[in-house]
């Protein structure tokens, strides 16, 4: 549990349970926060599309949705190269990112993204938190690209 990547599974056939993201390729952490700090860093290398941040428990699984604060999905999302944050909106990077550090600090209402070679802040979302959050995740299929999956790595 510790990498997401993405695989045809059209024909297999799947159970309705009610934890089971049914519209989408999304993953949630399997560990989900209340309150407190929590921190982790994911590997993108060169994948081309994904979406990674915090989303609410309750959030739609089952039916179409926007990926957006307002449905309760707090993210940063890279496609064609482009980083784009949860409202639709470039965001400044210098440099392709390879790894990228969510830190959710739940109390202040804040999640943000870091670069983690050099601790460079991308972007933060603010908010107030009012149920359960977990880690969210979302892959693209990666086409020619070496990384295929997005590996998960906690922080200290």
């Amino acid at each position: 549990m510790t990498s997401v990547r993405r695989e045809e599974t059209s024909s297999q056939q799947l159970p309705n349970n009610p934890e089971r993201n049914m519209y989408y390729a999304e993953v949630f952490g399997s560990e989900g926060f209340r309150s407190g700090k929590h921190s982790w860093e994911v590997e993108v290398g060169d994948h081309p599309f994904w979406l990674i941040g915090v989303t609410k428990e309750s959030v739609n699984r089952k039916g179409e949705r926007s990926v957006s604060p307002e449905n309760g999905i707090w993210c940063l999302f890279h496609r064609d190269g482009e980083y784009i944050n949860g409202f639709g909106q470039t965001v400044t990077v210098t440099k392709s990112l390879q790894k990228i550090r969510v830190q959710l600090d739940y109390d202040r209402g804040e999640v943000s993204f870091y670069n983690p070679e050099d601790m460079t802040h991308i972007y933060t979302h603010k908010d107030t938190f009012t149920e359960k959050l977990f880690p969210y995740f979302l892959v693209g299929r990666p086409g020619d690209t070496k990384t295929s999956k997005l590996q998960i790595c906690p922080t200290d």
